[in-house]
This record gives structure tokens, sequence and C-alpha cells, in this order.
């Protein structure tokens, strides 16, 4: 594990790292930073928010052949785990499941729930109701993206004694997260409960296509084909520097954050002026999702002191060696006169 030194050294208001020039994914300071932080949606629930501030794990523990919540889908036969996960009529839920207006479907019918970053919430529904379930997230402050699946439940809280392996229920349920998702994070594929196997089926991911919320003190946000890469204006590097965010549950992708590090940096260098007692102020910031070999890694944010236009966002990507770091979701904002 990093040490908590990089941590604060990274999210402190301070200086922002200076940025490579042109102004390359510094990687190196990528790898220094703590890994994103995945989670999982509970098992053993109807509903759930991470704001109860409860851990996000599991507490092993025999249960009391309660019954459970009825379940509102049909119940595969036989009732085996194996069934349900080839039950073609789950698996057609999914396929023939509308993509949301505003989304984009990250992956469709998989077995595997998300483990993904800044979980924020469960909801079980009556239905496999995408439209219903993005509706969820467009109601959540800083909703990014959902997971729509089947799941199979016990009917009764199973204890290893009394009820081992009750009979199943079938669940839908829609869980809602703060950072986009892809397809290899669907990878959370079940639990034993005593005797009973817990499984997934019609697994959908959905990310949101429309452009980020405004931030207040800014104009913006303007779409990027891909990352500023700003030349020298007139012999002068405009960029101030660098900051990223690894994804965790305090950290989604949220511009407003990028914002925060814009001003924080005018501040800090109204502190520490030039000789001549100027100092360069934040105008403009590009923010960005990068991901590491498809995988969703946090927010970077790139601050300048001139404003460019979306035509110098040349910067889609790097590789190093069999790693390749990707641009996605890029936005410029500009401070407001």
């Amino acid at each position: 594990m990093r040490s908590a030194y990089v941590l604060s050294a990274l999210v402190a208001i301070v200086a922002a790292a200076p940025a490579p020039s042109p102004q390359l994914i510094d990687i190196a300071g990528v790898d220094a930073a703590p890994d994103p932080v995945f989670v999982s949606a509970p098992f053993d629930v109807t509903s759930d928010t991470p704001l109860k501030k409860r851990e996000l794990t599991l507490v092993k523990r025999d249960g009391d052949c309660a019954p459970q919540p009825a379940g509102s889908g049909p119940v595969s036969t036989p009732d085996t785990a194996a069934a349900f996960k080839n039950d073609a009529q789950l698996q057609a839920y999914a396929t023939n499941a509308p993509t949301p207006d505003g989304y984009s479907q990250a992956f469709s019918n998989k077995d595997g729930s998300l483990s993904a970053s800044k979980y924020m919430g469960l909801y079980t529904i009556q239905s496999f109701d995408t439209l219903g379930c993005a509706s969820l997230c467009n109601q959540a402050d800083g909703c990014e993206a959902f997971n729509m699946y089947i799941e199979r439940d016990p009917s009764v809280d199973p204890n290893a004694n009394d009820c081992p392996n009750p009979p199943s229920l079938t669940n839908f349920k829609c869980t809602l997260w703060g950072a986009p998702v892809v397809a290899e994070q669907a990878n959370n594929r079940g639990q034993w409960r005593d005797g009973f196997e817990v499984v997934i089926t019609g697994s959908n991911g959905y990310n949101k296509a429309s452009p980020p919320d405004s931030v207040v003190g800014f104009i913006g946000p303007t779409v990027l084909g891909g990352a500023i890469n700003a030349p020298l204006d007139n012999g002068k590097n405009t960029c101030l520097g660098y900051k990223y965010f690894p994804f965790s549950q305090s950290q989604g992708y949220d511009p407003s954050t990028c914002a925060s590090a814009c001003k924080a940096q005018t501040a800090y260098n109204s502190r520490h002026p030039k000789a001549d007692g100027s100092y360069e102020i934040c105008l403009f910031f590009n923010a960005y999702l990068l991901s590491q070999n498809a995988i969703p890694q946090g927010l970077y944010c790139t601050l300048y002191s001139k404003t460019w236009a979306p035509n110098y966002a040349t910067n889609h990507g790097q590789d190093r060696g069999s790693d390749r770091f990707t641009v996605a979701r890029s936005y410029s904002y500009v401070l407001a006169a």
C-alpha cells in the first residue's frame, strides 16, 4: 500500500505538480498515487446507501430462517444456481432492455454485478427497468453510471442447521455509481450463504453520455475530443500543472473537484508571487477520466493561465510497455469574469 503521505501530497491544497511539456499524462505521478478503490454492492439487502457510513464489507453470520422480501422475477426450473445463470428468459430481459436517453451501454448480459468506484446505493425494483434505474441515477447528485441486473436470492435467511439451502426467489437490482464503468468490472459473481448459492445473470451497465454539470464560477462544460495539449504561447508555457484524484468512495468523476484545484492554485500563486509582485491566475482547466487498460482510475485535472480551443485537445492517451492509458469524458471550463 502506498503511504498516506503520498495521498495527502496529492489532494492537499498546494501547488499543482508541474505538467510535462507538452501536457502528456504524468504516468509516474499516477503510479505514485494511491490505487483507485473498487467496492461491490452487498447481496443480503433490498436497499442500501453508503451514506449510512457502514463498512462496505460483509460480516459473516448465520441466518435465522426468517422469510425474505418476495422477489418479483420468475424462478428458474430446476431451482439451481446453474439453471438460473443459463435461464434464457432472464437473459432476454437484459438483451432486450432499452438504453435510456442520455446514456451509452457499457456492457450487456454479464454474469456478474459491478465492483467499481464511488458506490452510491442499491435499489430492488419490480422489473428489469433500465429506464427506472436511469431515473434513480438522474436524481442522485454525482451519479455517473448504473448497473441493472438479476440476482438469485434465498426465500428465507439461510441457517446452517435448519434451512441451509432454501428455495430461491428472483430480484431485479439497480446500483448507482459515481464514476464511469466498464465490462471488466462486472466481476462480482455472487456468494455462498450456507448451502445456498447467490448468483447473477443479465447484468447490464450504462454510463452517462451527457455532459457533466456546470460548475459555479466557471463557464462550461465544453466537450473535448481528447486532453488539451497546448503549445507555448509566444514562448510562454501557460500550463500551471495538474492534479490527479484516484477514484474512491469519496471521489468520483466530478469536475468541480478540478475547479477547486484551479481556485486553490490561484490562491497559492498569490501567496508566492514573482519578484515583480505578479502571479499566474488559473483561468481554464481540463477535466477528464483517466483509464489504465480500460479500467477507470481517476479524475485528471490540468490547469492553465490561458483558455484553449477544442482543436488543441489532441492527447488521446499514451502507452507504456503493455499498459495503455486513455482519455475519456474530457471537458474544459473557463473562469467566469
